[in-house]
């Protein structure tokens, strides 16, 4: 019996072990959020509008697109209490010695950087012409990184900075399977993401808690945007593909690498 009562101690103990130690952290990560972001795209704007959007992962990015649902959020925020948005996303890679993701090290060119699609109800960010507007387009992009990012990293809004300029506009590109897209290119200026660690925060469980130098916490930092976006009447929705990142080679590897193998497809089309 005491033998017994050993093994069980000792395999708990093994166990805690592996779960706290840096691969644990990534382990842990991989679990929780493909549980979660799958029942996330099953209650998702796609899910309800037939719209399936397949995005890959590539070279130093973490091994899958996530989903998250920021209805009344969103919605609040642009004052449309009924705006739908749910959100694809994917940020950098883990550091397994580390045990956390590269999202933090200000070292690294995919420092603060992030992938992947919006997804919005109706013919939002676009006129009635049809043409993107770029201020409104960028407010996606602008709730998802405070709101979701740097707010529940420990940052208030208060605190943040977030400046979106034009740097470029095109339309009428081919992406995803699809004609009719516009393209907007923008400079930015944000807070990174880099921070000493104080307490537990919810967001630790998918980017692993920092473990890099920070410096001064979430020091502004210059990025570069993309965001090309497109409304589809036949399901009355727009979807928005986006990168940020502060290396333009990072965003260069996204469009050979993600952005040309995304597809979309559309039931009963």
């Amino acid at each position: 019996m005491k033998k017994k009562l050993i093994k069980i101690v000792a395999a708990i103990l093994i166990t805690a072990m592996v779960i706290i130690s840096p691969p644990g952290a990534y382990g842990v990560s991989l679990t929780v959020m493909s549980i979660y972001s799958g029942s996330q795209y099953a209650d998702s704007l796609m899910s309800e509008k037939g719209i399936e959007i397949d995005i890959p992962s590539a070279k130093g990015w973490y091994p899958f697109v996530m989903t998250y649902n920021a209805d009344t959020g969103f919605g609040r925020f642009i004052s449309e209490d009924d705006r739908r948005l749910t959100i694809m996303y994917n940020f950098p890679a883990f550091d397994l010695l580390k045990g956390c993701s590269r999202l933090y090290d200000p070292a690294s060119p995919y420092y603060s950087s992030f992938y992947g699609a919006y997804c919005t109800e109706g013919s939002y960010g676009f006129t009635d012409y049809g043409e993107l507007d770029d201020e409104k387009a960028g407010l996606v992009p602008q709730y998802d990184y405070t709101h979701l990012v740097l707010r529940d990293l420990g940052l208030p809004l208060r605190h943040q900075t977030f400046r979106w300029e034009t740097t470029s506009q095109v339309s009428g590109l081919s992406v995803a399977g699809y004609d009719g897209w516009s393209r907007v290119d923008v400079d930015m200026s944000v807070n990174g993401v880099a921070h000493e660690k104080t307490g537990y925060r919810r967001n630790y469980i998918q980017y692993g808690s920092p473990g890099y130098d920070a410096g001064e916490d979430f020091e502004t930092v210059k990025m570069k945007g993309v965001v090309i976006g497109r409304y589809f009447e036949e399901c009355d929705a727009s979807i928005y593909f986006y990168i940020m990142a502060p290396d333009e080679t990072v965003i260069k590897a996204w469009q050979e690498d993600i952005l040309k193998n995304t597809l979309i497809q559309i039931r009963g089309k």
